[in-house]
């Protein structure tokens, strides 16, 4: 750092003074990264003005992230010869994007030359015919220029032949005086306003990462934004005018943009819009969640994401279909990270990688992008299965105009309406599953404004928005006393309506319900572990014309137990499983689809909420459940072929990266058999291919199998998720398509 300290002083030959940056050959990309630059402006910028880059929501953009949009849309290979590319970042920032897309240009140059390019003349032309951004921040916007600058020279030799030649004028902005010209590469301009001279250019590629943020009470988004928002009928979320607005710079181009992954998944209508026009009249090819990132460790990978907590995505799209379009949209969500003396960074597995149907992905209100994140299309079937047993969803069930059902969100406090004090107010935090003791009610002296009091008339049903130990909750409230708005009641002043009160507070607390809020919730898995008030609303109501009285004696046995001084705790689990029981009896559920909402709560969820402690990555202990489910599975499909799937388990280390077993086709069925054989060495050997890098720190794990005559070889990473039964279903069918 001293070195560098000096050049920028004084310059530096090691033995005395010389001029400013007199000897350019001490600079070089492997010692000062744009990103280095990038990371240094943003981190400047926060020191200054920390309220203007959380009100911008301007974030560095990792490196990685950079490498595997510009792998996909400019690469760089020996194949790769076209440089004549027209590339807009629509918010530049520091110009990370546009400095790595400079440096692909030139190798496609050198590959079409067949020879170095180190002419400065056409260094500088093939800057200023092919990089463009907009930037609205002036400091941003000199610290990319001088970024350019630097990618420039870096391609000379000698580095100080710069000294001879005059650097292109890259900025423009009227509104600096201190500019002797004015350049047509970088503009300082609000992206969202008209620019006719920047989109008149028709772009060939727009990548970015454009600025994210919703508007809140206390937060006004920027006047274009809002603007062009309500015009369209988008909600005012920041990053939907540049998503919509790119088509307009490369109406016949690629555009590759990172958001904010709730764009994919908020049930709003005015995002349902935004998604619509997405979906329906523009062409997207594949997109990448990497909303497992938001929280990750910075010691365990967490450091390629920098400052963002937000869920980010990142869309492939066009404006121009294709002349033979997919009926499929590419669709990847990794749900791991790895830190190792070899590999640190994302981990995208085989069955991290969807390829799901466009004509749903063009609903707007479709839910396969949160299913598809945390499940697979047995998920997605099984989800459908059981929202058509119901008849009406629950909002649906209690808004009947003929029912005397209400529901609404708790106590609302605020200063402009103090209508009344309640005498007694329940602690949120304190209300339980099934019960909340009278223990949680506080006396209240506060005021509050005015609300349906028949809400509160015990027994009222209460859901909160936020979990209780990882768990969702619903409790059956018997005292006196109102709920604040953290809490959403439903209520029904009938004497007969107390089971069903029972049911729904069982059902809502059950793994039926936590797998399909899991799986359909927006933010719950995305971004915060919540559930809204309208999602509950969503969830099918399963009890029309069902005889729910067992289960509320079962729900009544569950409160005499915790009304108790000292629980039982092993009584309170039976009576839990007892009312589960009769859930799935009323329901309806197979055997199979309890398989896959027991896995998906054992290992997905469990992956979302633990982490890399997950019991989701711990080894595998016996892979005969798995094997059994899966030789189940081919022979349903083999019943009339005289031929039976037989497996063959091996002993593995806990340490191996890999497991493996062998399916063997036969004209007799046969139990699992053991293989005495040591493979560990030969699996480890097989993992060291499985591994392909995508990017910095974002990595593509194979899985594999293999076939040899009449056996199958099927090779997974040693780690539970992969070896549950419900991934054996999943496995089956692949090989059976296959």
């Amino acid at each position: 750092m001293e070195v560098i300290r000096q050049c920028f002083i004084s310059g530096y030959d090691g033995i005395g003074q010389t001029k400013l940056f007199a000897d350019w050959r001490l600079f070089d990309f492997s010692i000062i990264q744009i990103e280095l630059l990038s990371r240094i402006y943003e981190n400047f910028l926060a020191k200054v003005d920390p309220v203007r880059k959380n009100d911008s929501g301007v974030y560095y953009t990792p490196p990685s992230l950079v490498e595997l949009i510009l792998n996909e849309k400019m690469p760089v290979n020996t194949n790769e010869k076209r440089y004549e590319l027209k590339i807009l970042d629509l918010a530049c920032g520091s110009g990370i994007f546009l400095v790595e897309s400079f440096k692909r240009l030139v190798k496609r140059y050198e590959n079409h030359h067949k020879k170095k390019l180190t002419d400065f003349e056409t260094l500088k032309k093939l800057l200023t015919d092919n990089i463009f951004g907009i930037e609205c921040d002036g400091n941003a916007i000199k610290v990319a220029t001088f970024s350019l600058y630097l990618a420039l020279v870096d391609c000379l030799d000698p580095k100080t032949a710069w000294q001879k030649k005059k650097l292109p004028y890259l900025i423009n902005d009227p509104n600096d005086k201190t500019l002797k010209k004015q350049g047509k590469n970088l503009y300082r301009r609000d992206t969202i306003e008209e620019n006719k001279e920047i989109e008149r250019i028709h772009f060939d590629l727009v990548v970015g990462n454009p600025p994210f943020g919703t508007e809140t009470n206390a937060r006004k988004l920027p006047e274009t934004i809002r603007k062009y928002c309500d015009s369209h009928g988008f909600a005012k979320e920041m990053v939907l005018p540049f998503l919509h607005k790119a088509v307009q710079f490369a109406p016949k181009g690629e555009i590759a943009l990172i958001f904010n992954t709730k764009v994919l998944t908020n049930t709003g209508t005015t995002y349902q819009k935004f998604r619509k026009w997405l979906f329906q009249e523009c062409y997207v090819e594949k997109l990448y969640n990497f909303s497992i990132m938001r929280k990750a460790p910075q010691d365990f990978g967490g450091q390629l994401f920098g400052d963002a907590v937000g869920p980010i995505s990142i869309v492939f799209y066009k404006k121009t279909p294709p002349a033979k379009p997919n009926d499929r949209i590419v669709y990847y969500a990794p749900k791991t990270y790895v830190k190792s003396n070899v590999l640190e960074g994302i981990v995208i597995d085989a069955t991290d990688v969807k390829y799901l149907p466009r004509e749903e992905c063009e609903k707007p209100d479709t839910k396969i992008w949160k299913i598809a994140m945390w499940g697979d299309m047995n998920d997605w079937e099984l989800i459908k299965k059981i929202n058509r047993q119901a008849a009406s969803n629950l909002g649906e069930y209690i808004g009947n105009k003929n029912s005397n059902w209400i529901s609404g969100a708790g106590l609302h406090g605020e200063s402009k309406k103090p209508d009344f004090v309640p005498e007694k107010v329940i602690k949120s935090r304190a209300i339980d599953r099934y019960y909340t003791s009278e223990s949680a009610i506080r006396a209240n002296e506060k005021y509050y404004r005015k609300i349906n009091e028949k809400l509160f008339q015990p027994p009222y049903v209460a859901l909160k928005k936020g979990q209780k130990d990882v768990k969702i909750t619903a409790s059956l409230i018997t005292h006196e006393a109102y709920c604040k708005n953290a809490i959403f009641v439903i209520n029904n002043d009938s004497e007969d309506a107390i089971d069903i009160k029972k049911s729904l507070v069982s059902f809502i607390n059950s793994d039926i319900a936590a797998y399909y809020l899991f799986l359909t919730a927006s933010s719950w898995g995305i971004e915060r572990e919540q559930i809204f008030f309208t999602e509950y609303l969503e969830l099918p109501y399963l009890f029309e014309n069902k005889d729910m009285t067992a289960l509320a004696a079962n729900f009544d046995m569950l409160i005499t137990e915790l009304q108790k001084e000292l629980p039982n705790k092993i009584n309170v689990k039976k009576k839990i499983d007892d009312i589960n029981d009769e859930l799935w009896n009323i329901i309806n559920l197979e055997a199979h689809d309890r398989i896959i909402i027991r896995d998906k709560l054992m290992y997905s969820l469990d992956l979302f909420e633990n982490k890399e402690k997950s019991q989701a990555l711990f080894p595998v202990t016996d892979t005969k459940p798995y094997a059994e489910m899966l030789c189940s599975e081919l022979n349903e499909f083999l019943e009339y072929q005289s031929l039976f799937a037989n497996a063959t388990v091996y002993d593995v280390n806990r340490f191996s990266p890999l497991m493996m077993i062998k399916i063997t086709h036969e004209e007799t069925k046969k139990s699992i058999s053991k293989s005495p054989e040591n493979i560990e060495k030969e699996l480890k050997r097989i993992d060291q291919s499985l591994w392909g890098k995508s990017s910095s720190g974002i990595y593509f794990r194979k899985k594999l199998n293999y076939y040899d005559g009449d056996d199958v070889y099927i090779i997974r990473p040693n780690q539970r998720r992969f070896w549950s039964q419900s991934m054996a279903m999943e496995d089956a069918s692949e090989l059976i398509i296959g």
